[in-house]
Order: structure tokens, then sequence, then C-alpha cells
């Protein structure tokens, strides 16, 4: 019987140890549990179990103390198993391992003992549910077991407008938001899988959803639009509050209505990002005190609201960062988040500094799939590992993995999962593991039996830039070639980063992968990732052949009913997990790009 048996598992545990004999799986395990808190187990486990005396058992969980709270030891014996653990969470994580196990063996499996914990304490996840793509409750719940299986303990979804405020339908009505009840149902829905969902909802910048209407324009900056050089942006409208007490009130009344909804103890407010602070209402206080010190006063005054609805702060770091220096000057009590989504960002530098000032702090890096019909495998790779190794040596709480959807969130949903089976690792067992091995995670923890290797086509979907030798910052090149914000330096950028061979193995690439079969059958999840997948291929390829226009090189290109079967294909997948809210946006960006 196979022994080394670690690679099957995932994340992989961080010890085991092969011991002689094997265990004849029963149909249903007869388990014995020495504490009540492992009771709500039996309806959860996707194993059979029924309550037994501790002389029956063949199966007996043990409350005990361990190194980490998350932790567990797994011991099966010839007569029986046993499992080791602080809390029902930990106790939980060791049956996901011993279901895997028989999932791989079948019912004759081989004896071991397995000691497992996590390296960060922190394995976060967060969605961007604003711009556009705002998730049916039946797809988050379905992220939200996915998570569970992965080892995640927290979840965050990123709202600047996509909460229906009771006073405030000016800002949501077109975009399907979710309802006090639906984040209540979210919040005990995480909470039975144990995961933290952490309310989330920008306080300062990124406030454009509101500030482009009327009746909040009072609360803007600069109401009537700013113009900024890098990154480059052009707004009729602002998207920075003024730092005033008007500001502060008005946000302290959405506090009231959207944080009672939320069972967690924390709470991001953002702060990032506060492109056009110091042009409009502040420019006079900005110029006489300096805008680190107009944005510091902000964000304490911001932390007493939170600490008045007794949750405690974490906030974006960007703004912190320009100045690090400035760290000394935080309250203990606020919580930095170090973003960054890039192969080379400077996490490690970094997390020194602000780990050195004493703060409770988290790295967020990317899965890198937004301006992007493809996703980046190779920069996401390398930025969570990173970012993970950095959040271990230098004493981070963990990491909060980070999924937006800039500019409409034209990325198909399936283009994140090998970035979240990947930070799963890397968080849990700091070990990165092949490409191989994550593409069969995917498939066995995410697809039907019949769709085998879909988990690869998605990771080598992920690879076209790396397979072009390109790489762009924030940007996949096919995306980039339909959606730059600046157009007329398109063909610049591209006769001095890309030749017409390279868009060429581009599309070789993207022709391969649509020549690959995987059979239309499964789960809904599964058949949906299949055409997910086939969608980022086909944006793809629209996005190549206009930069290779751009380049003024000859490529076929198909009659115009091609993009319009591509905008239907769009449209009727979005809505298979996600609302309608929000699509006539992302769509009609997509219209005007390439029709």
């Amino acid at each position: 019987m196979e022994k080394d048996f670690g690679s099957s598992l995932f994340p992989s545990p961080t010890h085991i140890l092969n011991t002689t004999g094997s265990f004849k799986v029963p149909t249903t395990f007869n388990s014995f549990f020495n504490d009540i808190i492992f009771e709500k187990l039996l309806p959860a486990s996707n194993l059979e179990m029924n309550s037994s005396p501790r002389e029956k058992a063949n199966l007996t969980l043990t409350r005990s103390q361990l190194e980490h709270h998350d932790g567990y030891k797994l011991i099966c014996e010839d007569s029986g198993i046993t499992i080791h653990a602080s809390n029902a969470c930990g106790a939980s994580y060791a049956l996901n391992t011993l279901s895997q196990i028989i999932d791989h063996f079948g019912m004759l499996i081989p004896c071991f003992e397995i000691k497992d914990q996590p390296i960060l304490k922190r394995r976060g996840f967060m969605l961007d549910v604003s711009r556009c793509k705002i998730p049916k409750m039946e797809a988050l719940f379905e992220l939200i077991d996915l998570l569970a299986q992965l080892r995640y303990n927290e979840l965050q979804l990123y709202i600047e407008h996509t909460f229906a405020f009771k006073e405030h339908s000016t800002v949501w009505q077109n975009f399907t938001p979710f309802s006090a009840e639906e984040i209540r149902r979210i919040d005990k829905y995480c909470q039975d899988r144990f995961i933290e969902l952490v309310p989330n909802l920008n306080s300062f910048g990124h406030f454009e959803r509101w500030l482009r209407h009327e009746p909040y324009m009072k609360y803007a900056e600069c109401p009537n639009g700013f113009q900024r050089n890098e990154p480059f942006m052009v707004r009729d409208h602002g998207s920075v509050l003024k730092p005033n007490q008007q500001s502060l009130d008005f946000i302290d009344s959405l506090y009231a209505e959207y944080l009672p909804n939320f069972s967690s103890p924390k709470f991001n407010v953002g702060l990032d990002e506060p492109w056009e602070l110091g042009q409009g209402w502040s420019k006079s206080i900005v110029q006489e005190r300096g805008k680190h010190i107009v944005y510091l006063e902000y964000l304490e005054e911001i932390l007493k609201l939170v600490e008045k609805r007794g949750k405690s702060m974490e906030f974006w770091a960007d703004v912190l960062l320009e100045k690090p220096a400035n760290a000394a000057r935080l309250p203990r009590n606020a919580s930095p988040v170090i973003w960054g989504y890039e192969i080379n960002h400077p996490f490690e530098e970094q997390a020194k500094a602000i780990g050195s000032c004493g703060l409770k702090f988290s790295l967020a890096p990317g899965t890198a799939t937004w301006r992007s019909f493809s996703g980046r495998w190779k920069t996401a790779r390398k930025n969570i590992f990173s970012a993970c190794k950095s959040a271990k040596e230098y004493g981070a709480e963990g990491i909060l993995l980070t999924n937006w959807g800039d500019c409409g969130n034209h990325q198909p949903w399936a283009t994140m999962y090998p970035s979240l089976f990947h930070a799963s690792q890397c968080s849990w067992n700091g070990q990165a593991q092949t490409d191989d091995l994550i593409a069969t995670a995917m498939d066995n923890r995410l697809f039907s039996s019949s769709a085998k290797g879909l988990g690869k086509a998605i990771i080598d979907l992920a690879r076209l830039d790396e397979n072009m030798g390109f790489s762009l910052p924030n940007n996949s090149l096919a995306w980039f070639a339909l959606f730059t914000a600046q157009p007329e330096k398109l063909s610049e950028h591209l006769l001095e980063e890309v030749s017409t061979d390279q868009l060429k193995n581009g599309m070789e690439w993207l022709n391969q992968l649509d020549s690959f079969t995987i059979q239309p059958f499964g789960s809904d999840s599964t058949k949906w990732a299949q055409q997910e997948w086939d969608l980022g291929i086909q944006l793809s390829k629209i996005g190549l052949e206009r930069a290779m226009t751009k380049l003024k090189g000859k490529f076929e290109t198909s009659q115009l009913s091609r993009e319009y079967e591509l905008i239907e294909s769009f449209e009727r997948i979005w809505q298979l997990r996600a609302r309608k809210g929000g699509l006539h946006e992302s769509i009609d960006l997509l219209k005007k790009t390439i029709l």
C-alpha cells in the first residue's frame, strides 16, 4: 500500500509519520467525543458518524491543549482513529484531512500519525463585491464552503455602495445590493464553518459611488471632479470625502446601520488611495500641515467611531507606508493591512518597518485576476508566497488574499481558484506546491470526476502573459489592449514591449487551450467553471487581435457576429453566479471596446 501520501492532501500537513498496519474504514464511524464542543461536528462533517460509548468507538475526538489553537493531531491505528484538538475548528480540520485520505485510498487506509498546524493565525480572503459583480447567495455559500475546506478562517466582502442602506437607495438602486438580512445569513453560514465574516466598508477614499450623486456631493473633497497622472485618471465627480466633522457624522450614521449585522469584533474601514486629498476643500489645510498629518488625524477620528461601536479597526496601509515613521504616531489598536500585488512587492521591507513599531498588522497579496480575462499566474504565485513568507518572518497576524474587480470585473469567476488554493497552502504549511499538485487539488476539491484536467486548464490560461514573455503591472496584455485608460499610448507601449511574434505565440497558446476537450458533465459549478474558462479564452483572443492590429500586423479576424455572440455569452455566464445588478455597467464597458 502507498505510504507517501502527503502530496495528495491539501493543504499538505506539516508533519506525517507513517506507521505499520492498516485500518478498514467503516461505512459509519462510531464516534466518541470527550467534550461537548465537538458535537456540532456530527451534522457538519461529510463522514458518516454516530455517537457511541468510548469502549465501542472507532473514532475518538479528545480535547487537548495543543501549540496552536487551530492545530490537530490525527492518529490512525489498526483499531481506530484518534483526533486531538484544542477546539471544534481544529477537529474539523482533522476530519477534513481524514476525509481526503479516505477519498485517496478507499476503504482501507494505511496507519499514520499526523501533527498539523498553520504557520499563520489569520488566513483571510477578500472578495470585491462593489465593482459591478455582486454574487448570488448560492454562489457565495459555495465559495464559503470551499474556503472552509481550504482552511481560511476569515472572509471580507469589499463594500462601497452594495449594501442596502435604508436611507440611501440612490446609490444602490441599480446594483441588487446585499440586504441586512442577507449579511446576517452570510455571517451565520461563516460562523458554522469556523470563518469570521469581517465587515469591510471604505470610509474615506473610493467613495465615488456616493459622491457622483447630487445629494452626497456636499461631502466631497472635489465635488466637480479631479485629474491625476499616476495612476492616470480623469473624473467629473469626487472620490474622497472631506476630512471634516460633517463627513465623520455621515460615516457614523452608515456604521450604525451596517455594523450590527456582523458578529466579528473587527472592522476594515479601508482609507486607501485618497487620490485627490489636498486638491479641493482641504487644500489650504494640507498645504499648511501636510497630507499625512491630515490623513492621520482623520484616521484617529474614524478609530473613535469604530471603538464606540465595540469594534477594533484595521485599515489599508498605503498612505502610512509613504512615510513609515508615522507608524509610531498610530494608536496601538489601529491595525494596518499592507497590500501589494506584484512579483517584486517589498513585503519584507514594509513588514519589517511596521512590525518594528509594535503594531498588529497583516499582509494582503492578490489573486492577480483583475484587469485580466485569464489571470496572471506567475505574478500571483510569487506575490502570494512572498506575502506569506514575510508575514511569518516578521510576526504579522497573517494574510488577507484580495480578489479585486477593477474597471468592470470582467475576469471570469473561475480565474481566482488557482490563487485561492495556492494561498491556502502557503498560509497553512508555508511551502508552495507545484502547479501540477495545485491543479490536481482543484480537480479533487472543486470539480466532478468527468472534468479531470480542468484545474490544469485554468492554470494554463493564467499563464498566457508568461507564455508571451509579457509583464505589465496590474494588467494582462489582452485586457490592456482593450481597456487602457490612455489608448493614445497603447501603440507606443506595445512597440516598446511586445513583438508580433509574441502575440502570435499567445494566440497559438489560446488555440491549443481552445482545442482541449472536457466532458460537459457533472455539477452545475463544474459546468460553469468550464464555461468561464472558455469565456476567458475567447475574450483574450479578442484582446490579442486588437493588440496585433495596433502593431499593424496582419491577423485574421472573424466577422462582427462573433463579438455579438461573445457579449451574449458574457451576459449569460455572468448571471450563473452573480446578480444582474452591475452587469449593465460591466457589459457597457465591454461593448464600447469590442463592438
